[in-house]
């Protein structure tokens, strides 16, 4: 049936056209397909080309045209009606969809694909960028503004340099009046701090005119400290609060225009210029930098600035460590009061600033480790305060340490890190407490009095618990320690080797000992379940020897230090040992696996070593009832656990075979 288009309409195009059309998008898509091939063998090439090792760059070698393919031959067929569509599709990158309606006829490219562009040859690295040379660096520093914040601080330096030169040699040799030399010098300060105060107004230039600021602030310290150290105008009282004035005032620009490098280009030359001011570190010198700390901590309020805050603790605690070094080479006969006075406030204000400071502080615990710095002095002062004076101040120190540690966990800034810190300055704070007030056997029994403590403490608070478990098991080690170099194993061993009073006291020792060898294995084992067999028998062993200490050590006391005493001593720590060994395994029969094992193991080790100090020791230093009781009750516990366990053992048979009725 013949269907005749709409007038107006497209006219159709004759089948063989349609047909010629078809078949040039086939070739091409196989063209494309060959193209994809082709680049998919390059890649794999490039891959392998990468992957092996670098080999020198060779000549690029010239790109060779790809052979042209030839255009798939055209046949013309007369197609008959009704005719469908074929689909070819060698690759499907996207699906394709043939447009509604008659395809538009246009002209096709036929022809050979354009080559490709050549590859780089193996091992082809991208060029180095070539070196700053050292002006083209200095050139971009001055840029960034390095070399003018150096210059800057090198300036401070020398004029500071200058001003003590006019205030100290000056005077000297006599050159100018003292009224000229002081004049001029608030002169200068005046009028550095005006010029950098006016400059400062825009801020590209505060930081040149921060080192101005600084340098006017220095000056004006330097000459109030030279009117009363060197030419005794006013009242020592009186310039140290002019001068804690001119500071708080003067820094004040440093925190108004958040200068952190003010602060220390002030800082750092007083602490290192004022000394030659003053000719020596004395009353003067560090009341005067004690009293700089005080009032520049307003400034700090608010901001991080950890570098002004430790440059403060320097200025003011390492003239304390000169005074402190001085008095133990000097050894001074009378107490120093104000060296005492001035490390307790250098304590305490560095302590006090810390918790102020830790508010706004990104590093708190290098904030608390600079104060606890101060504490380094406070050691060593015994030559100038005195054994008893010092110990005091530091058992206050520790006193205080020891409350921010355990008290300050709900204030802000002050984390783990912060308290832990607080807790271990304490520690040593108390150390040297007793190492300052006591000696000998007292130090000992002070040493496992604080470890006993400290571990009851662990035991009855959450804060701080293992902290607190480590200063106690520290503690109580030390006491050991110490006891050892008193002689107790000497005590245990010889006959009559120390004074009846000596052997009281170790034996005091000894108890107080066991008493924090106790608490801390019990502490301990609450805490570390799977490590309760460890830890019970460290502590007991150890506490098996506090134990042999103790009877051995009561003896001889009792008696005077007679040989009887020593060897009813003797006699009582064997039978213990052995019914410590009985207990242990008694005790086993309750556990299971390893810890059964290791529990059974170091029972049977105990006694192996009370029969072995039986024959070994007791045998020979045992004579008369002592050696017969030793062993006759030896050997009845013996045998005595040995029927216990041998029915517990068939009775725990019997429970896992039960007879069947």
């Amino acid at each position: 049936m013949n269907h005749t288009p709409a007038p107006g309409g497209p006219t159709p195009a004759p089948s063989d056209t349609t047909v010629t059309v078809l078949e040039r998008i086939s070739g091409q898509f196989a063209d494309i397909a060959r193209s994809m091939t082709s680049i998919s063998d390059d890649m794999t090439t490039l891959q392998s080309i990468l992957g092996a090792a670098p080999v020198p760059p060779q000549p690029s070698p010239q790109p060779v045209p790809p052979q042209a393919v030839p255009p798939s031959p055209h046949h013309h067929q007369p197609m008959p009606a009704p005719y469908a569509i074929p689909t070819y599709q060698p690759v499907r990158p996207a699906p394709y969809a043939m447009p509604a309606g008659p395809m538009p006829v246009g002209p096709m490219p036929v022809g050979p694909i354009p080559p490709r562009p050549p590859y780089p040859p193996a091992g082809h690295r991208p060029p180095i960028p070539p070196r700053k040379t050292m002006s083209e660096r200095i050139s971009q520093a001055a840029e960034r503004g390095l070399v003018g914040k150096l210059l800057a601080a090198a300036g401070v330096g020398i004029t500071l340099i200058g001003v003590v030169l006019l205030l100290v040699l000056a005077a000297q040799a006599g050159l100018l009046r003292p009224e000229l030399r002081v004049a001029g010098g608030a002169l200068l300060a005046v009028a550095l701090v005006g010029v950098g105060a006016v400059l400062g107004r825009d801020a590209r230039r505060r930081s040149g005119a921060a080192a101005l600021v600084a340098t006017g602030v220095a000056t004006a310290l330097f000459d109030v400290l030279a009117i009363t150290a060197i030419y005794h105008w006013v009242p020592d009282y009186a310039a140290l609060i002019l001068a804690a004035v001119i500071a708080a005032g003067g820094l004040g620009i440093a925190h108004w225009w958040d200068s952190q490098a003010l602060a220390l280009m002030v800082g750092i030359p007083l602490v290192v210029f004022a000394p030659f001011i003053t000719g020596e570190i004395d009353d003067v010198l560090v009341g005067f930098l004690l009293g700089y700390t005080a009032a520049t901590l307003w400034i700090q309020l608010g901001r991080n600035w950890i570098a002004m805050f430790a440059t403060n603790t320097a200025v003011a605690t390492l003239p304390l460590c000169y005074a402190v070094v001085e008095g133990m080479l000097t050894s001074p006969d009378a107490v120093q009061w104000f060296v005492v006075i001035a490390l307790g406030l250098n304590m305490l204000l560095a302590t006090g600033s810390a918790l102020v400071l830790l508010r706004s502080s990104t590093q708190p615990l290098i904030v608390t480790l600079v104060a606890s710095a101060t504490l380094v002095p406070m050691l060593g002062a015994t030559p100038v305060a005195g054994p008893m004076v010092a110990s005091i101040m530091l058992a206050l120190t520790a006193v205080v340490l020891a409350t921010l540690a355990l008290g300050t966990d709900h204030l802000r800034g002050v984390t783990s890190a912060v308290r832990t810190v607080w807790l271990a300055a304490g520690a040593v704070a108390t150390c040297g407490a007793l190492m300052a007030g006591l000696d000998g056997p007292g130090l000992v029994i002070g040493l496992a009095g604080v470890g006993f403590v400290v571990a009851v403490g662990a035991c009855v608070t959450n804060q701080l618990a293992l902290q607190l478990r480590i200063v106690g098991t520290v503690f109580t080690g030390l006491a050991l320690l110490g006891s050892m170099s008193l002689g107790a194993i000497d005590r245990m061993v010889l006959r009559n080797s120390l004074s009846a009073t000596t052997q009281a006291q170790l034996v005091i020792v000894a108890a107080v000992s066991l008493a924090a060898v106790a608490t801390l294995t019990w502490s301990w084992a609450r805490v570390r379940r799977c490590d309760v067999p460890t830890i019970g028998t460290i502590g007991s062993l150890i506490s098996l020897g506090l134990v042999t200490e103790i009877c051995v050590g009561l003896g001889g006391a009792i008696s005077g230090g007679a040989d009887s005493g020593f060897r009813a001593g003797h006699t009582v720590a064997t039978i213990t040992w052995v019914l410590t060994a009985a207990a242990g395994l008694i005790w086993a029969r309750r556990l299971h696996g390893s810890s059964r094992t290791l529990t059974v193991t170091v029972s049977l080790v105990i006694v192996a070593a009370a029969v072995a100090k039986l024959f070994l020791f007791d045998l020979a230093a045992l004579d008369g009832l002592f050696r017969v009781i030793a062993f006759i009750v030896v050997g009845l516990l013996l045998l005595t656990l040995g029927v216990v366990y041998a029915q517990s053992l068939n009775s725990d048979d019997g429970r896992a075979h039960p007879r069947t009725p």
